[in-house]
C-alpha cells in the first residue's frame, strides 16, 4: 500500500513538473515575439484600432476616475459621446491600476497582450477543472498556439492578428470564457464554486458582450440530463450564477441596455468567400483530431468535453442570427476555431492513456506544435501544385527551398513585423515629427472649435490610418471621427460629412445610412453645423478644392499635409438658430434626421423630435410637423450675447436672451441634465436644444433613475457576495485553525 502511494505521488509530481515546464515554455515562446525591449518602451501603441484605444485609458485615468466614474461623457469625438457606456471598461481599468507601478504607455501594452498570454493557462485550468486526466490539460494549453498564431484573419477576434488590430478586450474575454466553461462544468456537477463562477462571468461581461452570450447559451448543454432531480439542482445552480452575475454588472449593463436606442446599430453580414479563412491550414490537423474525438466522446458518453463540442453548433447558430439582432456575426467564428483545438487535445490525451512514459509526451507535442506554428504557412504553400507544376518540380522545390527553411525553424508569417509596428509606437515612426508638428499647431482644448481631417489610408504612415482620431490626445482639440462609432448617435452624420470632404470614404453604416460623393460646398455647411474650424487635407484633389474655396484659408503646410481654417465658422458651441425650431412628430427620428441632413434647403430649420405632441411642449413652438415637405421657415430675428464654457461633463453659458431657443452643438444623450431651463430637447441632427428661463444655464452629465437602479442592484450583489464569502471562510477548517493560533 505504501509503495503504491509512493509511486502515485511520484507520478503526480512528475506530471505536475511537466505541466509547469510546458506552460513556462509556452510563455517563453510567445514572449519571443513580444520582446521586452518593445513592450517596456515608453511609446504610445499604434496599429489599426489599437492606436485609438490609448486615449480611452488616459481619459479614464485623468477624467472619469477623478469624478468617481468608470464611464461617462467625452467631448473629443463624434460631437461628444458616452465613453465606455457601450464599450468594455475592465481592460482600461487594469491599465490604470498597472499605471501605479509602470508608465501608462507600458501598462497599455501589457494589458493588450494579457489575453494572449492567459489563453494557454486558461485552457489548461479549464481542463483541470473538468478533471480531465494528464496529459489533456497540457495538450489543451499547447494547442492554443495554432489558434493564437492563425493569420487567416485579423479582425474576427481571439488570435494575435486580431489583438494587434485592436481586439485585445475580446482576447482577454475569450481566455476567461474558456476558463469559465471548465469551472462551470465542475461547479454544476459538484454544486460548488457558484459565487466564484458568478464573479468570473461578471469579469467576462466587463471585457466583452459576445463572449457572455456564447457562454450563457453554451451552458444549456449542462441541462441535458435525464435525471429530473439532478436537472432541477443544475437549473438552480445556473440560475444563481447568472442572477448574481447580472446584479454585479447591473450598474453598467442596465443603463447600457436601456439606452441602446441612443446608439447606432451595425448589422453587418460578413461575407466569407473562402472556407480556408474559417478552417485555415494551421488548424486542419486539429480539426481532424477533433472529429475523431467527437466520435470517441459519443461512444464513451463523456459529458465533460461535450460542453466544448456543443459550443461549436452554438457559435454557428449565433453567427447566422447575429445580423437579425443587430450585432456583428463574425465575432462568433473564433469560438468554433478555438473549440476545435481544445477538443483535439482531448482525443490525443485519451489515445496516450496506456503509453509508458507518457509524461514526456507533452514535451514532444509542444516541440512539434511550435515547429508546425512556425512553418505551417510554408508547408501549406509548398505542398500545393501551382499551375501546371509537376510532382518532380514539387520535389525539387522541397529539396532546394522548403527543407532548408524548415531546418531554420523560423516563424514564417507577418505577426512579428506587425508586433514591431504596433509597439514601437507613434514616436518610433519616421513621420512622427510631421504628426507632432500638425498637432502642435492645432493645440487647444474642448472650448475651441473642432478639427476635421480628410479620410485617407495614407495616414497609416503615422502608425494607423486612424491616427487623427487621437487629435484629442495629441492636440487637446475635439475632432469628428472616432473609434467607438456605435456608441454615438452622431456617427452616421459624421461619416456622411467624411464622404463629402474626402477623396476616400469608409461609410461603415452604408446599409442603413448611405453616403454621398465628394461635395465640398455642401460639406462645408455640415462642418459649420458641427462647429469645425480647421481642416486637415491630404489628397491633392481636396487640397486644390480648399485653396480655391473663399471660405477657407491655408494656415500651414506640413509635409504632405495642409491645414486650412474655415473662416465662416462661428466657432461657437451654443448658438441661436436662424429660424424657429419645429416640433416634429416621428416614430423613427434617426431616419428622419438623416433625410433632413441630406437636404440642403432644410438645414437651417431645426427639428425637435418627439413621439407625440404634448401640451407643455407646444407653448415653445409655433410650428409642428410630421413630414419634411411641410416645413416652413420662420426667421428668428433677435440679437443675443452668449458666452460659453465647455468642460468634460459640463456646458455652461450666459445668454442675454432667456426664453429663446438655444442650440447646443453637442450630441444628445439622456444623461444630460439642465439648470436654468425646464428640459433638454433632442434636435436635428443629433444635438441638444434648450429654452433658457434664466440668463445663466448649466448643462451637466449625471446619473438618471436607471443608473441609480443599476447601482443599487450592484451594491446589493456586492454585499451579498462578501457575506457569502465570509460565511464560507468561517466554515473552512483551515481558516478556523489559522485564526485560533
Amino acid at each position: 500500500m505504501d509503495k503504491r502511494l509512493g509511486d502515485l505521488r511520484k507520478r503526480v509530481d512528475a506530471e505536475f513538473l511537466v505541466d509547469l515546464l510546458v506552460l513556462v515554455f509556452i510563455s517563453i515562446y510567445i514572449m519571443g515575439f513580444f520582446k521586452p525591449s518593445l513592450m517596456f518602451m515608453n511609446s504610445i501603441t499604434t496599429g489599426g484600432d489599437t492606436a485609438s484605444h490609448y486615449y480611452t485609458a488616459k481619459y479614464l485615468r485623468d477624467s472619469l476616475l477623478t469624478q468617481g466614474d468608470l464611464f461617462g461623457w467625452c467631448p473629443g469625438n463624434y460631437g461628444g459621446f458616452p465613453i465606455l457606456q457601450f464599450y468594455f471598461f475592465f481592460p482600461f481599468l487594469l491599465m490604470v491600476l498597472l499605471n501605479c507601478i509602470v508608465s501608462l504607455e507600458v501598462a497599455f501594452k501589457l494589458v493588450t497582450v494579457l489575453g494572449t498570454f492567459l489563453m494557454p493557462y486558461c485552457a489548461y485550468l479549464s481542463m483541470r477543472a473538468m478533471k480531465l486526466e494528464f496529459p489533456i490539460p497540457s495538450f489543451a494549453a499547447i494547442f492554443t498556439l495554432p489558434f493564437l498564431f492563425m493569420e487567416a484573419n485579423s479582425m474576427w477576434g481571439g488570435n494575435i492578428p486580431s489583438m494587434l488590430a485592436g481586439e485585445f478586450s475580446y482576447s482577454l474575454s475569450l481566455a476567461l470564457t474558456v476558463l469559465f466553461l471548465g469551472l462551470l462544468e465542475r461547479g454544476v456537477t459538484s454544486k460548488r464554486f457558484w459565487i466564484w463562477n458568478a464573479i468570473l462571468l461578471a469579469l467576462i461581461a466587463f471585457t466583452h458582450v459576445y463572449t457572455v452570450i456564447f457562454a450563457v447559451v453554451s451552458s444549456i448543454y449542462l441541462l441535458a440530463i435525464p435525471d429530473k432531480r439532478e436537472l432541477s439542482e443544475r437549473f438552480r445552480y445556473l440560475f444563481r450564477v447568472y442572477l448574481l452575475s447580472f446584479m454585479l454588472v447591473s450598474f453598467w449593463m442596465i443603463p447600457m441596455v436601456y439606452h441602446l436606442d441612443y446608439t447606432t446599430a451595425y448589422p453587418l453580414r460578413w461575407i466569407i468567400d473562402d472556407l480556408w479563412k474559417i478552417t485555415p491550414p494551421i488548424l486542419l490537423p486539429f480539426i481532424l483530431f477533433s472529429a475523431v474525438g467527437l466520435a470517441y466522446c459519443l461512444i464513451k458518453n463523456d459529458g465533460r468535453i461535450g460542453l466544448f463540442y456543443f459550443s461549436i453548433p452554438v457559435a454557428a447558430i449565433l453567427f447566422f442570427i447575429s445580423p437579425y439582432i443587430g450585432i456583428v456575426d463574425i465575432r462568433f467564428i473564433p469560438f468554433i476555431q478555438l473549440s476545435f483545438v481544445l477538443t483535439a487535445a482531448y482525443i490525443l490525451g485519451k489515445a496516450s492513456r496506456g503509453l509508458k512514459g507518457k509524461w514526456v509526451l507533452p514535451i514532444i507535442i509542444l516541440l512539434l506544435t511550435t515547429v508546425w506554428v512556425n512553418n505551417s504557412r510554408l508547408l501549406a504553400k509548398d505542398t500545393i501544385l501551382e499551375g501546371n507544376g509537376s510532382i518532380n518540380e514539387l520535389i525539387d522545390k522541397w529539396d532546394g527551398e522548403t527543407i532548408p527553411k524548415l531546418l531554420e525553424n523560423k516563424y514564417n508569417g507577418y505577426i512579428p513585423s506587425w508586433i514591431r509596428w504596433n509597439y514601437e509606437g507613434f514616436e518610433g515612426k519616421q513621420s512622427w515629427s510631421t504628426f507632432r508638428e500638425i498637432n502642435d499647431f492645432l493645440e487647444g482644448g474642448f472650448n475651441d472649435s473642432r478639427v476635421v481631417y480628410e479620410h485617407s489610408d495614407k495616414h497609416n504612415t503615422f502608425g494607423s490610418s486612424r491616427a487623427f482620431e487621437s487629435l484629442p490626445l495629441f492636440s487637446g482639440r475635439a475632432t469628428l471621427e472616432g473609434l467607438y462609432m456605435q456608441s454615438s448617435i452622431s456617427a452616421p452624420f459624421v461619416f456622411y460629412i467624411q464622404s463629402e470632404v474626402s477623396k476616400q470614404n469608409s461609410c461603415p453604416f452604408w446599409m442603413n445610412y448611405p453616403c454621398t460623393q465628394r461635395n465640398l460646398n455642401q460639406g462645408t455647411e455640415h462642418l459649420k453645423m458641427f462647429n469645425v474650424g480647421y481642416f486637415i487635407a491630404r489628397s491633392d484633389e481636396v487640397k486644390q478644392e480648399l485653396r480655391s474655396n473663399p471660405e477657407y484659408r491655408l494656415e500651414k503646410t506640413v509635409g504632405d499635409y495642409e491645414i486650412h481654417q474655415l473662416l465662416t465658422n462661428e466657432n461657437r458651441y451654443v448658438i441661436l438658430p436662424r429660424n424657429e425650431p419645429v416640433l416634429y412628430r416621428t416614430g423613427d427620428w434617426k431616419t428622419t434626421s438623416y433625410d433632413w441632413f441630406r437636404r440642403e434647403e432644410l438645414l437651417d430649420i431645426p427639428l425637435v423630435f418627439v413621439d407625440e405632441f404634448h401640451q407643455e411642449d407646444l407653448r415653445y413652438f409655433n410650428q409642428t410637423a410630421s413630414e419634411l415637405d411641410s416645413l416652413n421657415k420662420t426667421p428668428l430675428r433677435v440679437n443675443c450675447s452668449i458666452m460659453e464654457e465647455i468642460g468634460d461633463y459640463e456646458i455652461s453659458f450666459f445668454t442675454s436672451c432667456p426664453g429663446k431657443p438655444h442650440l447646443i452643438r453637442m450630441s444628445y444623450f439622456p444623461n444630460w441634465r439642465v439648470e436654468g431651463a425646464e428640459k433638454i430637447y433632442l434636435v436635428s441632427p443629433s444635438f441638444m436644444l434648450v429654452y433658457p428661463e434664466k440668463n445663466n444655464v448649466r448643462l451637466y452629465y449625471g446619473d438618471t433613475w436607471i443608473d441609480h437602479l443599476g447601482k443599487g442592484l450592484t451594491i446589493i450583489a456586492l454585499l451579498f457576495t462578501v457575506y457569502i464569502i465570509l460565511v464560507n471562510l468561517s466554515r473552512n477548517q483551515r481558516v478556523r485553525r489559522f485564526f485560533r493560533r
